[in-house]
């Protein structure tokens, strides 16, 4: 084998391996997060919400799956703004509504004034 063989054989085994050795860093990389994300989750400071969140912001998943994780966290993330109407007695809801209606049709009383009249 020519020198120049034997080195460009070396030139390509070694870009190969410069390849492999990328490629494993990138997995044991991606290993680490899940390890972290697995840990986080075990010692309870990671919750379904949690894991949402950081769905929707990591780059790295589909667009896709970003709007559904998104989605999904939605609703917990901007709480709704409810209604509660409580009714202490036996009364039904709309004899209550019914009374309230007529309070306010009440005529309020009104002080006449004349100023001309003053001494």
């Amino acid at each position: 084998m020519q020198p120049q063989e034997l080195l460009d054989r070396c030139e390509y085994t070694i870009k190969y391996q410069m390849q492999e050795i990328d490629r494993l860093r990138a997995e044991l990389e991606r290993q680490d997060e899940e390890f972290k994300q697995l840990l986080a989750w075990v010692n309870g400071d990671s919750d379904a919400l949690t894991s949402l969140q950081r769905t929707y912001m990591d780059p790295r998943i589909s667009t896709t799956d970003r709007i559904k994780a998104a989605g999904a966290a939605i609703a917990y993330e901007r709480p709704k703004l409810t209604l509660a109407v409580q009714v202490r007695s036996s009364d039904v809801l709309g004899d209550r509504l019914d009374a309230v209606k007529a309070l306010k049709t009440v005529n309020p009383k009104v002080i006449e004034h004349d100023p001309a009249a003053q001494p």
